[in-house]
Formats: structure tokens, sequence, C-alpha cells
């Protein structure tokens, strides 16, 4: 989140953890990865992790 604040970009954050819906929403989109944070923008997902290779 510190990247997109820096940035100055919007995002909303989700607990995957601690919300089962948001969890449920988050591996229909990774279908099933379980790393988090699992990037999506405009209801795209773009990747799990952060980095090149993507890491958790």
């Amino acid at each position: 989140m510190a990247h997109y604040d820096a940035a100055g970009t919007p995002y909303t954050a989700h607990n995957a953890q601690a919300d089962r819906g948001a969890r449920e929403r988050m591996l229909a989109y990774t279908k099933g990865d379980p790393t988090v944070p699992a990037i999506v923008a405009d209801g795209v997902y773009i990747q799990s992790g952060w980095g090149d290779p993507p890491r958790g």
C-alpha cells in the first residue's frame, strides 16, 4: 500500500484473511493463488505479490 500511497494512486484494500467474502473474490481473480496482495485494476487481475518476479 505504501507504493500506491507514495504515488498518490487511490485504491481499496480488502482483508482476505479476516473476510471470507473478500477471500473468495480474491481466489476467483487469482484462480486459487493465495499470495497477497492480489492486485486488481478496473476488474482485471494484474498479479499476486510485489516485484518482478512477484512475491508475497
